[in-house]
């Protein structure tokens, strides 16, 4: 076999590893949909059949959704998925599972492209197929994942388009203006780094006239999108995230605390040993990044000082400065999803540190055996990381991904016979759950829906929409009747009034076997 079958054998492996890494298990690990992937998944169940989204808004830029102005992205390429093969927690995950693998083949790409080097750029698809921070982003669908893949896609376009085909460059143009609508984070990382490509490139982009004219069409489109619904720049989301004044006079004003945050995020225990410990966002055991990608990244960017690689110095180190910067203004703590465009340079640096450590010697034994050791650690290490995510992490946070909410909607829409349903909000909107399970056409959703105008309305934005109420009632005063079902938590079954006429019609426990809900009506 000669050397270029044996490169495309490896990155088809790798790809497989990616995929299976990213669709196995996808509609049950994580163990349940959480609010924010049901939301979007039932708005791209109304845009795919009605053109419309929860409250009926035509084809919209921003999705109002729980009034926190969803991102259009992950909704509008998931709607095709759901129209093919029917709104489920599998197809509502896929597109994030695959947009998750292209991006591990366009980073071989890129890669290949900044240093021309072959080897590098398996290492980075690699590295990026098992990445804990990747598959964990992958898995589920993240507004966040799709702002990466498609910055990524968007570099990868450049650079191959500047130095093969000038018709890539407005593609790259095209994935940079996806990435910028797909989530916040993107508004920081995005612009800056095009500007800086634009003008080390200025003269490659201008002189073909054919190009200029595409690029700037579709910089015109996106900013006319951005004019027409200014709330894609998020400024709600800012005025949602200010620091408290006890945390600024701590850190000697806003920029103190700022830099404070900023910092963590290149800290030792937050990228190589727990990453951030929001449940949702890590399994909290293992960093954002392997113990193996600090050695390699060190050693990736002393081969680009020696090799005298300065735009790719420049790319990579201004990405990754860039990267922290959402989470530090917005949060105390390292934020792994606003944080995620540190998987690209970090990931990156490593694969040219592995490429680099492997030319160091010119004997073929030798090299080979580097590499043997380096897929060994990377083995070794990703497979702690998998056998973790697949068997304990779904046990273990099960609560904080909204889990049996899917059970609760799936038994009120089984057993019609209930004349009114009546859902605890604990959970926080439980709503969605079940507009999203019971798979509620648009047009019955709006002749019924009431909203919730409370001070807690965020946490609750629909009241009620035919015979289900979510939250509006005082389930200690619950009323015993056979004609009416209850969904309630274990703190509120146990304080019912008429607790002894009431007879449970299903039990729905944790995956740990602790108790979720209970779903009770009264006594025949």
């Amino acid at each position: 076999m000669n050397m270029k079958k044996l490169k495309f054998v490896f990155l088809t492996v790798i790809i497989l590893v990616a995929a299976v890494v990213r669709f196995y298990k996808l509609d049950s690990i994580p163990p349940s949909l959480n609010w924010d992937e049901v939301a979007a998944g039932y708005n791209a169940y109304t845009i795919a059949n009605w053109g419309a989204d929860e409250y009926g808004n035509r084809f919209p830029i921003v999705f109002k959704s729980f009034g926190d102005d969803k991102h259009p992205v992950h909704i509008y390429l998931t709607a095709p998925i759901v129209k093919i093969f029917d709104l489920s927690d599998y197809s509502t995950r896929s597109g994030s599972a695959l947009i998750g693998v292209l991006s591990v083949l366009a980073i071989y790409f890129l890669s290949k492209a900044l240093i021309k080097s072959e080897l590098a750029g398996l290492f980075a698809a690699l590295f990026l197929a098992v990445s804990p921070y990747a598959i964990h982003f992958s898995r589920g669908l993240w507004e966040t994942n799709f702002a990466l893949a498609f910055f990524i896609g968007g570099l990868a376009a450049f650079f191959w388009g500047i130095k093969k085909s000038n018709w890539l460059v407005p593609l790259s143009f095209l994935f940079f203006g996806l990435s910028f609508f797909s989530y916040h984070s993107a508004k920081v990382v995005v612009p800056p780094v095009v500007i800086l490509l634009t003008l080390l490139h200025f003269k490659q982009i201008v002189k073909n006239k054919s190009t200029l004219v595409f690029v700037f069409l579709i910089s015109l489109f996106f900013v006319g999108l951005t004019l027409k619904d200014p709330r894609i720049l998020g400024f709600a989301r800012i005025n949602q995230t200010k620091f408290s004044v006890e945390d600024t006079r701590k850190y000697g004003g806003e920029l103190g605390t700022v830099v404070h945050n900023y910092k963590k995020y290149f800290t030792y225990d937050y990228l190589f040993l727990v990453g951030d410990q929001g449940p949702r966002a890590s399994v909290k055991v293992i960093g954002e990044f392997y113990k193996i990608d600090l050695i390699l990244s060190l050693a990736g960017a002393a081969y680009l000082i020696s090799k005298r690689k300065w735009e790719a110095l420049a790319v990579i180190f201004s990405w990754l400065a860039l990267s922290p910067i959402p989470g530090s203004v917005s949060t105390m703590d390292p934020s792994a999803i606003r944080g995620i465009f540190m998987v690209g340079p970090i990931l990156i640096l490593s694969s040219i540190g592995a490429a680099g450590l492997i030319l160091l010697t010119k004997k073929r034994w030798a090299r080979v055996i580097i590499a043997l050791i380096i897929i060994i650690f990377l083995g070794k290490e990703a497979s702690n990381y998998v056998n973790y995510y697949f068997t304990r992490y779904s046990e273990k946070e099960a609560i904080e991904w909204q889990y049996g909410m899917k059970d609760a909607a799936l038994y009120a829409s089984r057993n019609p016979q209930y004349s009114m349903v009546y859902v605890d909000k604990i959970r926080q909107q439980p709503y969605i759950f079940f507009l999203y399970y019971l798979k509620v056409p648009l047009p019955s959703l709006l002749k019924t829906v009431k909203y919730d105008k409370t001070e807690a309305s965020s946490f609750n934005t629909v009241s009620s929409f035919g015979k289900y109420n979510f939250g509006n009632w005082n389930p200690i005063d619950s009323y015993p009747s056979s004609d009416i079902l209850y969904v309630v938590t274990p703190s509120y079954y146990t304080g019912l009034r008429y607790f002894t006429k009431f007879n449970i019609k299903k039990l729905v426990k944790y995956p740990n076997g602790t108790d979720a809900f209970y779903i009770i009506s009264g006594n025949e």
